[in-house]
């Protein structure tokens, strides 16, 4: 499927979200953007959280650019999702990795 290219104009809002790891709790801001018809997600940027020049706001930073791709040639929050690693800490299944707490806390906003 060819990629879906957005408006230069569109809504979006920006939430918090926070990695938890067996070590610590790592939260950050991304901002997703919507598609003005139908009000679907479409794209999600980084927009702050991590210190300047650390591998996880780097990490944070290229899944954002991975899942708008991958929203943006089709694929549904809820596909991407379901094909994420998960991991159980202190009795609760959490996202394995920071792609995961993205979509989960995406799939929030759309519902």
């Amino acid at each position: 499927m060819t990629r879906q290219h957005l408006p230069n104009r569109r809504p979006s809002m920006t939430v918090r979200a926070v990695w938890k790891s067996e070590m610590a709790e790592h939260p950050f801001h991304v901002t997703a953007g919507f598609e003005p018809e139908t009000g679907a997600i479409r794209e999600v940027f980084y927009a702050d959280g991590q210190r300047t020049g650390s591998n996880l706001r780097d990490t944070v930073q290229d899944a954002c650019i991975l899942i708008s791709l991958l929203l943006q040639h089709g694929a549904t929050l809820e596909e991407i999702g379901r094909n994420l690693s998960v991991v159980r800490l202190f009795g609760e299944v959490h996202p394995a990795t920071i792609v995961g707490v993205i979509v989960a806390k995406l799939k929030e906003m759309e519902e």
